[in-house]
């Protein structure tokens, strides 16, 4: 049979066979199908999280495990996309990404004080006396008032990852005692709270990003820096750092946080498993990180590193607690005072 082909300006029942009208029918019958489909497709909320770190990181760890456990609590009505190694930009880009609301969620850490200066307090030197004291004053009052803090700001807080004791690596000299920190160039996080506490030691400062940390140690834009031992060992600096000291001066708190808005458009059961996908996200972090924190240094010795872990802390301590007097707007007394009452 003969067929003339149809254009879609003259398109007419009239000239169209039997044989196009059963196919037409049979089109029709499968785009019926189509519309369950999309709606399906349309009612699971997209979670796309972003971070500025490698795939070894703490962030992408809580991600990992975040994603898994949300998905499975909702049965796939929520997923989660993430995004890693900066992708979406550094700390301050994905802040504001995820204020506006164009990304959902966000790993952030020290960045997040540029909204919340009251966040810094979590970065106060030797301000706990051990992980569990830092975790009970996250779960109670220290971390509501935090939270509303955030909130207000235009942040839900939903993650507390411990990325571990700090410790300060340098290429020039070993550092044993606070003086020894004399004289070096040490970068810092975009964080007034980090800019303080080096140079109460008696260094410079020189501000880079998490992301661009590698190349400026390899550059000698900086002699040293100041992470945790398992984000030195994920982010590779161990290549580029000679000198590793165990000072443990701040226990490195970093966040996740969601845009309000999308978080208040969950339901009631999606937001039930948000919560306990987020507390066991927390929870599997906190037992990487420790294990981690031990294998670092270990493996900084056998990358060839001169690992100080006797190190004289409580110089450490004596020269950086002007830090907390002198600068009370990163460090309100009243979550100064919360954090040392909370029970050991």
């Amino acid at each position: 049979m003969t067929m003339t082909l149809l254009k879609p300006d003259n398109f007419s029942l009239g000239t169209v066979s039997r044989r196009q009208i059963l196919k037409l029918g049979a089109a029709a019958s499968a785009a019926s199908l189509l519309p369950a489909g999309l709606v399906k497709a349309q009612a699971a909320k997209r979670l796309r999280l972003a971070h500025p770190a490698p795939t070894e990181h703490g962030w992408h760890l809580w991600a990992a495990e975040f994603k898994t456990q949300v998905e499975t609590l909702t049965n796939g009505s929520v997923t989660v996309q993430i995004f890693p190694n900066a992708q979406l930009g550094g700390e301050r880009d994905i802040a504001q990404a995820v204020r506006r609301g164009s990304v959902e969620m966000g790993g952030i850490g020290v960045g997040l004080s540029g909204w919340v200066p009251e966040m810094s307090i979590t970065d106060a030197p030797f301000l706990w006396k051990s992980r569990q004291q830092a975790y009970k004053a996250f779960a109670g009052q220290f971390g509501d008032d935090l939270r509303k803090l955030s909130l207000d700001k235009g942040f839900k807080l939903v993650g507390w990852t411990d990325l571990g004791f700090r410790c300060m690596t340098n290429n020039v000299k070993p550092v044993l005692t606070a003086e020894d920190m004399q004289g070096l160039k040490m970068r810092v996080p975009n964080s007034r709270a980090y800019i303080a506490l080096i140079q109460a030691l008696g260094a410079s400062t020189v501000a880079v990003d998490l992301s661009e940390l590698y190349l400026a140690l390899r550059q000698g834009v900086a002699d040293g820096q100041d992470t945790p031992a398992p984000v030195v060992k994920s982010t590779k600096l161990y290549e580029v750092q000679k000198f590793v000291s165990k000072t443990d001066h701040v226990l490195t708190t970093a966040y996740i946080v969601i845009n309000p808005d999308v978080y208040a458009k969950l339901s009631d059961t999606e937001k039930e498993a948000f919560e306990k996908a987020s507390q066991a996200a927390d929870d599997h972090v906190r037992g990487v990180t420790q294990q981690q924190e031990t294998e670092a240094y270990s493996f900084f010795t056998a990358q060839g590193l001169q690992v100080a872990a006797d190190v004289d802390r409580e110089s450490f301590r004596k020269k950086t607690a002007p830090v907390l007097t002198d600068n009370p707007d990163l460090f309100p007394p009243a979550l100064i005072e919360l954090a040392n009452a909370t029970a050991l």
